[in-house]
């Protein structure tokens, strides 16, 4: 890449300028403050820049009371001697690649006169193999202090970057990517070997179980089978016994009823008997009632008597007393009438008439009672004679009427019995006609249960003839339920998953061992590729040291560019070691050395690599910082030397007034006058 003119307009100190490059050195020189560096920016901003050490916003790189700047380059893209362009996708000499900053932070690019992405530009860099943030390739002010404070890993990256080898870094890089890619998947692989050895432990565990379970449910449902052929054999065994037990009952019932046909023949038999005993017992009552009464009126009137015979024996009795007394008186009576006034022959005959009186009365009372004791006694002789006659009867009756009684009783114990054997028939035939309903109902209703069994059975398969009974079946059924019951857990895709993780595993440990060979496969490609990387940076090293140590023989200084840690591209690294006047050299660092030995040492080593760097545009920025006279000479003849024949361009800002010899050396001043930088070619100044 070759930059023919570069347009500033607005642009920090420059109000607007146009300023061509040439091949070869562009010297910028100019006073502190003047704008040469801004000049550098400019170009790394249109390059892409994003961040300088001016600014830390683009917009204030516009010029004080502007409101946008822009930076225009003008690329070379002719054809060259290869016969091919520089950027083939553009078909002309010229690439105009511009960048306008606004202030209120909107940035744009163009690309001949089109807008472009800042990717597009990036793309056109890296094909010219240009990078701006190399500080190889673009190295600002301050900057060889800022590198000699990099660390060794960060100057071998630039300095890889700076001459093309970064690929090989890259492909290291890249393979060790793979290879942790690699040992990450390996890791991985043997994590998930492990997890699936623990899976597929598992799985197989659960696969033992599932098999297990369909061995249990195979038996469950040849149990669930055996079951409903034993349930159809029990009900057929239930059926028969229903059907005796009903031909038992229809036995029965016809023999209750033949009995109950007998009984009530008898019944009726006993019942005439009862009424005849019970019609003739009613008239042996009546007899022995007329006889009880007969023998009553007997004795009471025997009584009677009796009492009667007893009152005229008392009235005679009393009557023959009274008679005596009578006698007794009228005798005394007569005594003492003998002895009285009144003659006794009145006397006598007044007692006389009174005695014959009272004697014809007392022998007429005694008269009458005897007849009536007579008649008395006669009635009852004859009353005691019926008494007899009527005792004899009465207990003859009585003996009849006994008779008769356990006849009634006996002809009622027959009829009760009678009575009670058909209340007891009757309800032995009600209860066998219940139950011969009931086991019709139930022959009916297990029949209908019989043949829903059959077809369930049938269902379930052919018929099982089991000598087990239904508990005994029942029993293991809910013993192999219990067991399924603990496998209910188990998925039935344990067997598909037990599979599919067993060559999972399979395929697992297979990529394990391809893991394997890759890795070292990947290990033999990194050592090979570390080994090219080492050989063609001891290569380029050994040219640059060859360099190097002939400037800094130059420069009355000793050193050499030393590559460290080859075995590992991530820890390796580029030391600079010099040594001044005589010195052992040492390793270049921001503390030992001085400003003018760093930035001696830092140019001699840019400088001796110059001609191995790809970039075709190259800069620096006060390269003879802290130089003494005599090394600003000798490392500005170096520049010019290392530039000779070369396709390049190389920019050196220096506000130094130095001397560049050379076909190829071109001097750009920059002044500034009233806060506006211009700049002159030297050959326009003369």
């Amino acid at each position: 890449m070759l930059i023919r003119e570069v347009i500033l307009e607005n642009f920090m100190s420059y109000e607007y300028a146009r300023v061509p490059l040439k091949e070869g050195v562009n010297v910028v020189i100019g006073p502190n403050g003047s704008g040469k560096s801004s000049f550098l920016v400019g170009i790394c901003v249109a390059l892409g820049d994003t961040y300088t050490e001016r600014s830390k916003k683009l917009s204030d790189l516009i010029r004080w009371g502007q409101d946008r700047a822009r930076v225009t380059l003008l690329l070379d893209n002719s054809v060259r001697e290869n016969g091919r362009r520089s950027i083939p996708r553009f078909d002309s000499d010229f690439i105009s690649l511009s960048r306008t900053l606004r202030r209120d932070g909107k940035y744009g690019f163009e690309i001949n006169q089109r807008s472009a992405q800042k990717y597009e530009v990036m793309d056109i860099l890296r094909d010219l193999g240009f990078d701006p943030n190399n500080m190889l390739i673009i190295m600002h002010q301050n900057m060889p202090s800022k590198f000699a404070a990099l660390s060794p890993q960060e100057k071998l990256v630039n300095l890889e970057e700076s001459v093309g080898f970064e690929t090989y870094r890259r492909d290291i890089l890249e393979a060790k990517n793979k290879l942790s890619s690699i040992l990450s998947e390996q890791e991985s692989l043997n994590d998930l070997l492990a997890r699936a050895q623990e899976t597929l432990g598992y799985w197989r565990e659960q696969n033992d179980r599932l098999q297990e379970k369909r061995q249990h449910r195979t038996r469950s449902l040849f149990l669930q089978r055996e079951m409903a052929w034993s349930r159809v054999a029990d009900l057929e065994n239930s059926l028969s016994r229903l059907e005796q037990e009903l031909n038992k009952a229809d036995s029965d019932l016809k023999e209750a009823e033949a009995e109950m046909e007998q009984r009530s023949q008898q019944v009726i038999d006993t019942q005439a008997l009862l009424r005849k005993n019970r019609d003739n017992s009613v008239l042996l009552v009546e007899k022995r009632v007329e006889l009880e009464r007969t023998v009553g009126i007997c004795e009471y009137t025997i009584g009677n008597s009796k009492d009667r015979l007893t009152q005229l024996d008392s009235m005679t009795s009393t009557f023959q007393e009274s008679k005596r007394r009578f006698e007794i008186s009228a005798e005394a009576l007569k005594e003492r009438l003998k002895d009285g006034p009144t003659t006794l022959d009145a006397y006598f005959n007044l007692v006389n008439e009174f005695e014959e009186t009272q004697t014809e009365a007392y022998d007429s009372w005694q008269g009458d009672l005897s007849k009536q004791r007579s008649g008395i006694e006669t009635s009852v002789d004859s009353l005691s004679k019926k008494l007899s006659e009527a005792d004899a009867g009465l207990k003859d009756v009585m003996e009849e009427i006994a008779l008769t009684n356990a006849r009634i009783d006996e002809a009622n114990d027959r009829y009760i019995d009678g009575r009670i054997s058909m209340a007891l028939l009757t309800d032995r035939r009600g209860r066998l006609k219940s139950r011969i309903d009931e086991l019709k109902a139930d022959i009916d209703r297990l029949r209908r249960d019989l043949n829903d069994a059959e077809a369930e059975a049938l269902i379930k398969g052919s018929r099982v003839e089991t000598g087990r009974s239904s508990d005994d079946i029942l029993g293991e059924i809910r013993k192999v339920s219990g067991i399924l019951l603990g496998l209910a857990n188990v998925s039935e895709d344990a067997e598909a998953m037990f599979e599919s993780y067993s060559q999972t595993f399979k395929d697992l440990q297979e990529k394990v061992e391809q893991v394997k060979e890759n890795r070292r496969k990947v290990m033999g490609e990194i050592d090979e590729r570390t080994r090219m990387w080492a050989e063609v940076m001891r290569d380029l090293l050994e040219e640059v040291n060859s360099r190097y140590q002939s400037l800094l023989f130059m420069l009355q200084a000793t050193g050499e560019v030393r590559l460290i840690n080859t075995h590992d591209i991530e820890a390796a690294g580029v030391e600079i070691w010099v040594g001044f006047k005589g010195a052992e050299p040492s390793r270049l660092d921001p503390y030992t050395h001085s400003g003018g030995e760093r930035s001696t040492s830092v140019m001699a080593f840019l400088l001796s690599l110059q001609q191995n760097v790809l970039s075709p545009f190259r800069a620096v920025d006060e390269f003879d910082l802290h130089m003494d006279p005599r090394n600003k000479e000798i490392v500005s003849e170096f520049i010019v030397k290392t530039l000779e024949d070369s396709k390049g361009q190389y920019m050196a800002i220096t506000p130094s007034q130095i001397t560049f010899r050379g076909q190829d050396v071109h001097v750009i001043m920059v002044h500034k006058t009233e806060g506006v930088s211009t700049i002159r070619m030297v050959e326009d100044i003369e």
